[in-house]
């Protein structure tokens, strides 16, 4: 995975063929200029055409030094904050959740929070943040919504642009969303898979109601508000409005990296290219993509392990990142729980058992399949998403030794009671 949380993982095999990690597919970053980059000394070169076009971007977007125009009746804090809660309050607690493949394709976000639905129109301040780099987001920008078409009676509404005319538009301060005709915006629970027709188009819209999201049906115009007031001389105040504007972010970026699983990956941890050995403990497995650099950051935490879960010889299940927090194993498989079983079950690769054990251990399939029906049970994932890494990548994992044939004939037809933590 790049960045922070999107940075490429590397599988911990080593010689075991061409080997996939993770990492989101994200569009070419926008060069959306934030709050903090603004005062770049730069000339008038700039991705847009013309100097011209370059001023109209400055008004778009919020600027410590800019003079404010308060959205009616919301201080630009407020809004900021309550912009944040929404992201917040969707992403851990929503049954339902935007697509991965949406989420990787979003070059803008608007949040529109607390708009009143069931009149003729409907105007309110939102915020608007485009990605600068895979799991980097320019500093917000206040926008001003006007439109109709909303279901709810009080509703958050949020824009995903995903193409370079929406994001043009959005620069040049005059964004039109339109009633999604051909199809409404995809939701996980009735769209796991996303067509391509979907991610052509120029934005989706999702209304959230108490943290539910449903596709919208709103149309309007997205322009720009105003900045952020200017910065006082005052320090404390200085550095309130920069902790407020880093805490923006930081639920952009949660919000990103937060799935609804849609399926399960079976790996076999291999060895530790440093130690030549398989891990001990979670530890090992998240000191050693630690050192790497890799993370995540998903629900104001940081968080290492390319894994959901790891299942030790012993049939101890441990937990890695939590389920909601999409997974660094598997490329192109962002949304499927990563569970990771010790050992190296390659004979080609560990013929022996120098490099650890060669079969999984009873109690590790014992473990596996009681958590991967807890879990398919959970998400109501069909027992078809249940795949090995091999069946996905180009890769030997989780060894030719793994009896992974005879784990989904047990999840199909035997019972479970195990309960992996609710996460």
């Amino acid at each position: 995975m790049a960045g922070s949380a999107k940075r490429e993982i590397p599988h911990l095999i080593r010689n075991s063929g061409q080997v996939f990690a993770a990492a989101k597919l994200h569009p070419k970053p926008t060069n959306f200029i934030s709050l903090e980059s603004k005062q770049a000394k730069e000339g008038c070169q700039s991705p847009l055409s013309s100097c011209a076009k370059k001023a109209v971007l400055f008004s778009l977007v919020a600027s410590s030094i800019g003079v404010a125009r308060q959205t009616k009746n919301v201080e630009p804090a407020a809004l900021l904050r309550v912009s944040g809660r929404v992201l917040d309050g969707i992403s851990p607690k929503s049954k339902n959740g935007v697509p991965d493949a949406v989420l990787n394709g979003t070059k803008c976000v608007v949040v529109i929070p607390s708009l009143v639905g069931g009149t003729a129109n409907a105007s309110a301040g939102g915020v608007a943040s485009c990605r600068e780099a895979p799991d980097r987001w320019s500093g917000p920008a206040f926008i001003h919504f006007n439109g109709r078409g909303l279901r709810a009676h009080r509703t958050d509404l949020l824009v995903f642009i995903l193409s370079d005319t929406g994001v043009r538009a959005l620069r040049s301060g005059g964004l039109q969303i339109r009633a999604q005709k051909r199809a409404a915006a995809p939701l996980v629970s009735t769209t796991p898979v996303t067509t391509q027709v979907e991610l052509t188009a120029e934005s989706l819209t999702y209304e959230s109601a108490a943290g539910v999201l449903s596709s919208s049906e709103a149309s309007g115009f997205i322009r720009p508000e105003a900045a952020l007031p200017p910065v006082s001389s005052d320090s404390a105040r200085s550095a309130l409005s920069r902790k407020m504007i880093k805490q923006y972010l930081l639920s952009v970026v949660s919000f990103f990296n937060t799935i609804i699983a849609t399926g399960i990956v079976i790996h076999h941890t291999a060895v530790i290219p440093t130690e030549n050995t398989v891990p001990r403990s979670e530890r090992d497995v998240d000191k050693y993509h630690q050192e790497r650099g890799f993370e995540i950051s998903c629900f104001g935490r940081i968080y290492h392990v390319a894994y959901h879960y790891l299942i030790l010889p012993d049939g101890s299940v441990k937990a890695g990142r939590p389920e909601r927090c999409e997974g660094a194993h598997a490329k192109g498989y962002n949304s499927y729980l990563g569970i990771s079983v010790v050992g190296d079950f390659s004979s080609e690769d560990n013929p022996t058992g120098e490099k650890g054990p060669t079969r999984p251990s009873a109690k590790q399939i014992s473990s596996l399949i009681q958590l991967c029906r807890r879990l398919k049970d959970r998400y109501k994932i069909p027992l078809q998403h249940i795949v090995r890494h091999s069946d996905i990548s180009s890769t030997k994992c989780p060894g030719d030794r793994f009896p992974f044939r005879s784990v989904l004939q047990q999840l199909q037809f035997k019972t479970s009671g195990v309960r992996p933590g609710s996460r």
